[in-house]
């Protein structure tokens, strides 16, 4: 039956060589037989299309002889899926093709062909934590009880009964001979392949118990609760996190995941975080903003006297130096910024008013 491979690509007749390779790699993904709704037959049809119009010689001679064409000539043309003709050479047609999108995707997971296996690895577990806004600037120690799969104390993790408990420690694996792996042998219609896979005895250790821990029954890891000791760093930001290696999930036979504690910083009343400095609010009288004075105010490291310069102007700043959010390197400190801003009466007294008046006909 003649056949248009164009159409069969969906490419139109004038499509670069370049679209030709494209659309052929996006059809044999989607119905590569061994993924899920994969068409053998519809495969096997693209790659025949592909094998004529990516090649220059014989797309020209297709185009010329229009769908009398043939491929191979006289003759009927063989397909062979072990990847050998019927005289042992290379199948025929199949040179110069790229089939790596395609073994990648039936490799994946496993730990043949040439690809080393994967670390084992236990979960991550992230988690929330508040902290006032004065812990945040200065640091500070936490406690959290966690309930995660952790090592076995019994056996310390290995899953064997300890020698006290008449355990005599671990042997090796008679199904995987100690390798921890076991060799699996997947079809396709490329033919049989050979891969590693992770023992389901061992899990992947090489090694058994003699006799499984009474506690863990030899798996070596428990789910239990345990206290996590956290301690926050100076100058910690509202949103970051805090990494605690190894303090996650853990996993027989590898290594335990990590645990993440995300930081809500609670707001404070006066202060404001800008980078490594503070800001904050003074309301004083329009006559100590004239004639200048002291002021007590309230920070984070305790009551501090400031001076008011005379002629002071509303929305002007004090700066007090190293009173601010500690910057991580040695122990140098952000500043802290006073915004001075005017405080009106609510009512004014009428020697209040003759002294306003008198400082009007001066000029003030």
């Amino acid at each position: 039956m003649s056949k248009d491979y164009y159409e069969i690509l969906g490419i139109a007749k004038n499509a670069s060589k370049e679209d030709i390779k494209r659309a052929y790699r996006k059809l044999a993904h989607q119905h590569h037989p061994d993924k899920k709704g994969g068409d053998e037959k519809k495969f096997k049809e693209i790659n025949e299309a592909y094998q004529v119009l990516g090649d220059d010689t014989k797309r020209s001679q297709y185009d010329q002889y229009g769908r009398t064409f043939n491929s191979q000539g006289p003759g009927r043309q063989e397909w062979d899926f072990g990847g050998f003709s019927a005289q042992g050479g290379p199948a025929s047609g199949w040179e110069g093709m790229d089939f790596g999108d395609i073994f990648e995707d039936l490799f994946t997971g496993f730990g043949g062909g040439g690809q080393k296996r994967r670390a084992r690895r236990g979960s991550d577990i992230a988690i929330n934590m508040e902290v006032p806004f004065a812990e945040s600037v200065f640091g500070g120690k936490r406690s959290v009880i966690i309930e995660k799969r952790s090592a076995c104390e019994n056996c310390g993790g290995s899953g064997a009964n300890p020698p006290a408990g008449g355990g005599s420690g671990l042997k090796k694996c008679g199904t995987c001979q100690g390798t921890g792996t076991i060799r699996e042998t997947r079809r396709s219609i490329f033919g049989s392949f050979s891969s590693l896979a992770e023992c389901s005895v061992c899990g992947g250790k090489g090694e058994i118990p003699e006799k499984a821990c009474d506690a863990c029954r030899g798996v070596g890891i428990l789910r239990k609760q345990e206290t996590i000791h956290i301690e926050i760093p100076a100058g910690i930001r509202d949103g970051e996190a805090i990494k605690l290696t190894g303090l996650g999930e853990a996993m027989s036979g590898g290594s335990s995941g990590d645990l993440y504690v995300k930081i809500k910083v609670h707001p404070h009343p006066v202060f404001q975080r800008e980078g490594h400095d503070l800001l904050m609010e003074l309301h004083i009288s329009i006559s100590k903003m004239l004639l200048g004075g002291e002021e007590n105010i309230e920070t984070l490291d305790g009551k501090v006297e400031i001076k008011i310069p005379e002629l002071s102007k509303s929305g002007d700043f004090l700066r007090l130096r190293g009173k601010g959010v500690p910057s991580g390197r040695g122990h140098s400190r952000g500043d802290l910024l006073v915004r001075l801003l005017h405080k009106l009466p609510k009512k004014l007294s009428p020697s209040a008013k003759k002294l306003l008046f008198d400082l009007e006909r001066e000029g003030l």
